[in-house]
């Protein structure tokens, strides 16, 4: 995109077998494999393995291996960029969930990369928390409180990687207000969030610190089709796993900094569902930046494939 970001095109497929076992009441074994490949390209750009040992009681889950991530940790996009869960669909290590009536908590670690003694990397991780609370739910109103914050860390003791050690935090809170309405339009709101980033460690960076401003009204229709208008304004904000046109720096020109980034945003969402376990989902997204003064634009096409079936009960001796 211009002067902000280069424009690619994602075409391929991602596939994500797997079988599970229901050691007890309360705990599940998942195991499977995780395949994507690119059309255009030959070879599968990643397979890898998937296991997960699931605790579930009541409302809690505890989850080590392959946890829920991507958009389940229901992150803003200047924290977690949509297109993730494209790029790095895959998350491994520990998570904690608290899903209720009224009530989110996403608690986790998503360990990315594993060092040995004299390893010429550095290890990475980050982790996470993302909250929602209900405060309000009355005449179809309903006002909601989100609280977010990650911290990417890369670094450690045994490497041999001359690079100094980093950790980055962000956080976003705010509030959702929602109105549920029972003809053409299903519901209508306002999402409006405030965004803060600090670097916690010595390493040379643009900016030490920096926020942001991030409102997003919006209209659902009962047809499945959603529109969103985001304004985005950020002063010195920095990302760690965000949207790559909300940073002050850009991946085209890292070498041109925008202490100011304005953005305006629109958002056109349309889900269908095709048959049982086939949906479509289709994004259309221009969007004008004021640095550039020009309007650009993204838009995919998804079509997503669930199916479970029964294998059989384990036989006991």
């Amino acid at each position: 995109f211009e002067t902000t970001y280069n424009g690619y095109t994602l075409f391929g497929y991602q596939f994500n077998p797997f079988v599970y076992y229901q050691v007890g009441a309360k705990l599940r074994l998942d195991v499977g494999a995780y395949i994507q490949q690119d059309f255009g390209n030959t070879e599968f750009s990643t397979v890898v393995p998937t296991f997960s040992l699931k605790f579930k009681h009541k409302n809690l889950s505890a989850i080590i291996g392959t946890i829920e991530g991507g958009l389940h940790h229901q992150l803003v996009e200047p924290l977690y960029d949509f297109e993730n869960v494209l790029n790095k669909r895959i998350e491994n290590g520990l998570q904690l969930l608290v899903e209720q009536e009224g009530l989110f908590l996403d608690a986790w670690v998503n360990w990315e990369k594993m060092i040995y003694f004299n390893d010429p990397d550095q290890e990475r991780f980050v982790a996470g928390i993302s909250l929602s609370k209900r405060l309000l739910n009355t005449n179809d109103w309903s006002l909601s409180i989100p609280i977010q914050a990650t911290v990417r860390h890369a670094g450690g003791q045994i490497d041999i990687n001359p690079k100094p050690l980093t950790s980055v935090f962000a956080s976003a809170s705010g509030f959702v207000i929602n109105k549920n309405t029972s003809g053409v339009i299903k519901s209508f709101g306002l999402k409006s969030y405030f965004l803060t980033y600090k670097s916690l460690t010595s390493r040379i960076v643009p900016y030490k610190d920096g926020n942001g401003i991030y409102i997003n009204p919006y209209v659902q229709s009962k047809f499945g089709l959603g529109i969103t208008g985001s304004y985005w304004y950020g002063n010195e904000f920095l990302t760690n796993d965000g949207g790559q046109l909300y940073p002050s720096t850009t991946e085209r020109y890292p070498f041109l900094v925008q202490p100011t980034r304005i953005l305006y945003m629109l958002r056109i969402l349309y889900e269908k569902q095709l048959m049982k376990g086939l949906s479509l989902t289709a994004r259309v997204e221009p969007f004008y930046d004021t640095y550039s003064d020009n309007i650009q634009y993204a838009y995919g096409f998804y079509f997503n494939f669930t199916d479970r079936f029964f294998l059989g009960h384990a036989k006991e001796n």
